[in-house]
């Protein structure tokens, strides 16, 4: 009787001792299974586009520049693909009493719902009597969020190039929002001074995005 019992108790932890091999092996065949189903993606709609772009005024946002011409939309283009809107003039002429002078722009730029990226580019221009890239040189150049002075955000730092006069570079994914692009230009020595409507500086703003109004066109003049 006695030798039967412990057979007994033998099956029994055979039977256990196998039941948790079969469990252990069923957790391990779950999560290989799990992590051979591939993961799908989740679309994200980049639609975004360009609605507006203003002189900032709010906090310590300002500009030394007026509005000559306001920002308007021409064939899905905000200032126009020829440059003939988003036309912002000095407000003081640049001659040679302005040596050593920095000028500020602070311009909103209003981007209705989000975009895959934006790539921003600014180009001094020796184009007219004045000679911009000559004589002026890029301090700062900056995407921020237009707040209040105390909530403000730095987004973008664009990268400077002085040696071709120039600023360039990319923001990745930015969401539907206005934003400030914040210059600082200085002058150096002008000569010869600049005369009325002489651009300064071109400024192309262009989105990846499913939005029809993709490219911004923006001019900074005498």
């Amino acid at each position: 009787m006695k030798q039967k019992g412990k057979r007994g108790m033998a099956s029994w932890l055979v039977i256990l001792i196998v039941l948790g091999v079969v469990a252990i092996l069923g957790t391990g065949v779950y999560y290989v299974a799990t992590l051979s189903i591939p993961t799908v993606p989740v679309e994200v709609d980049y639609d975004g586009e360009f609605d507006d772009a203003f002189l900032a005024a709010k906090g310590d946002f300002y500009s030394d520049f007026t509005e000559g011409t306001d920002c308007n939309i021409t064939s899905d283009v905000l200032g126009g693909s020829g440059y003939s809107s988003c036309i912002y003039d000095t407000t003081t002429n640049l001659g040679i009493t302005q040596n050593s002078t920095e000028y500020r722009l602070d311009l909103v730029v209003d981007i209705d719902n989000d975009v895959e990226n934006m790539e921003i580019e600014g180009k001094l221009q020796n184009t007219g009597t004045g000679q911009a890239k000559d004589d002026i040189v890029i301090v700062e150049a900056e995407l921020w969020t237009y707040e209040e002075s105390d909530e403000t955000v730095l987004v973008y730092e664009i990268p400077i190039d002085n040696e071709d006069g120039e600023f360039e570079g990319e923001t990745g994914v930015l969401a539907g929002n206005e934003y400030v692009l914040h210059l600082v230009l200085k002058t150096k020595l002008i000569d010869p001074a600049f005369a009325d409507a002489d651009d300064i500086m071109r400024i192309k703003l262009d989105l990846t995005t499913d939005g029809d109004t993709d490219a911004a066109r923006i001019t900074l003049e005498e």
